[in-house]
């Protein structure tokens, strides 16, 4: 006598979500080793927006338009300007940043100055767009979003990553001074400079983005 075999299967719910994994401790730490400097650096930008965006109301009027060389804090003397002008005060700022955050690279101490910078650059941010919503409003936070903020976006992304390089440098620099390793610093400074040429084509870039929105939009806001 045959017998008759049923199969049971399990139905699979097809509108079930998928399991969410969560990365482990290795994973965690793997991610931080390879992107550590690179979070560290954001939040010191982060850091220093909330910092300017608060403190604006401390400076004067005459002190905010002499920030203007780094920080957007002089909005009618910017909008005289066409694109040649708002192309140098905008890569005349990114290169200071850049160019100091090169020498800190390759001086002893520089890995004490690097979050300075960074934090220093999101105070830039957060007071000029404090300074351009408070003075101006509706179209102050207008003109910020339009014109500045996707210059800085593209740059600020350019010095955290130039600020992780220079960390990476310092730190075998400071190695083999200290405890006498040999890293292979030639090779590895040929990847810095590298890697800053290229930070530095962003800055164009951005500068460049940052004057072909103020020759687009700025008419709007006089």
């Amino acid at each position: 006598m045959r017998g008759v075999i049923f199969t049971l299967r399990k139905r699979r719910n097809r509108h079930a979500l998928p399991k969410v994994r969560l990365p482990g401790i290795a994973e965690l730490k793997s991610f931080f080793r390879r992107r550590g400097a690179a979070v560290f650096f954001t939040a010191a930008v982060l850091l220093g927006l909330f910092i300017g965006s608060v403190s604006v109301s401390g400076f004067s009027e005459k002190t905010l338009k002499t920030l203007d060389l780094l920080f957007t804090t002089n909005l009618p003397e910017r909008l005289k300007g066409g694109f040649a002008s708002a192309f140098a005060a905008s890569f005349a700022s990114d290169f200071i940043f850049l160019f100091v955050s090169a020498l800190c690279a390759l001086s002893l101490w520089g890995i004490a100055l690097m979050p300075f910078i960074a934090a220093f650059k999101g105070f830039g941010v957060g007071i000029s767009a404090a300074y351009l919503v408070s003075s101006y409003g509706l179209k102050g936070a207008l003109l910020y979003f339009l014109i500045i903020l996707p210059g800085v976006f593209v740059f600020s992304i350019a010095l955290i990553y130039e600020l992780s390089a220079c960390f990476s440098i310092n730190k075998k620099i400071l190695i083999n001074l200290v405890k006498g390793k040999a890293y292979p610093l030639k090779g590895a400074l040929t990847a810095f400079f590298r890697k800053s040429v290229r930070y530095l084509a962003a800055a164009l870039a951005a500068s460049a983005l940052d004057a072909v929105l103020w020759i687009l939009f700025a008419g709007f806001f006089k």
